[in-house]
């Protein structure tokens, strides 16, 4: 009897560690949650080119990947980085002014980064920052033909040297998912239906319906203006976030 009493209470005193023993290993049994980042990719790269890379003028570049990242560009020449804002799921855009002490050329390179988590995409615009297809021949190119042409000159009958080759540059399909072209402008009486808050005459007797349709998926866009926006059909335009603006990229 006094065996078995002594049994049971051995019993009962080792059941709370075989639970706290099984409570850990199906504790330590659990698989340990990682964290997945999505790798990056660059699907596009573009820059509204300018007339002059002088002090003030805006260059405004467009860049499209995967959604959710951290873009920036790195111009050679250019005092300091431009970091891009992501304006809709993977467009990211951004302008970098000019200042005083950039030195910007029109083949200046210009590389993007879009980077998340420890992942980084990177791309080489190919584009030039100046508008023009013809690209201008170097300087020492020209002052060796002034000088072929000077001996040339000297010869008697001697043929003209040839005139200096130029190159080229060509021209980059953008991607552009703001991108669009107007379709029609149509001025429609009454008032209009939804104001902004910008307009300055919202019960006005007519309104202006501006259709575009849209590059990349060929949908149209109708934007309604309390006053008259000042477009044409066939304009090129960009729609961000309800604001129409000229594309000037040819």
């Amino acid at each position: 009897m006094k065996l078995r009493l002594m049994m049971c209470t051995i019993a009962a005193a080792m059941a709370p560690a075989t639970v706290l023993l099984t409570a850990s290993g199906t504790a330590l049994a659990q698989p340990v949650p990682q964290s997945r980042t999505a790798t990056p990719a660059i699907n596009g790269f573009n820059v509204e080119e300018v007339a002059r890379l002088d002090q003030g003028v805006r260059l405004q570049f467009d860049l499209y990947g995967t959604p959710g990242g951290n873009a920036t560009l790195n111009l050679d020449g250019a005092n300091r980085a431009l970091h891009l804002t992501e304006v809709e799921p993977g467009q990211y855009t951004g302008s970098y002014v000019i200042g005083t002490r950039d030195r910007l050329k029109a083949d200046s390179r210009v590389t993007a980064e879009l980077r998340m988590g420890n992942e980084v995409a990177t791309s080489v615009l190919r584009e030039s920052l100046v508008r023009g297809d013809v690209a201008q021949p170097a300087d020492d190119t020209r002052q060796l033909a002034t000088k072929d042409s000077r001996i040339a000159a000297a010869a008697p009958g001697a043929a003209p040297p040839p005139a200096p080759r130029t190159t080229e540059r060509p021209r980059v399909a953008r991607y552009c998912t703001s991108c669009g072209i107007i379709e029609k402008v149509e001025t429609v009486q009454g008032a209009l239906p939804n104001p902004r808050p910008l307009a300055s005459d919202a019960t006005a007797r007519q309104y202006f319906r501006v259709t575009v349709r849209m590059n990349t998926t060929d949908t149209t866009q109708v934007l309604e203006f309390a006053n008259n926006p000042g477009y044409r059909t066939g304009d090129r335009v960009r729609v961000s976030d309800g604001v129409l603006t000229l594309d000037k990229q040819e």
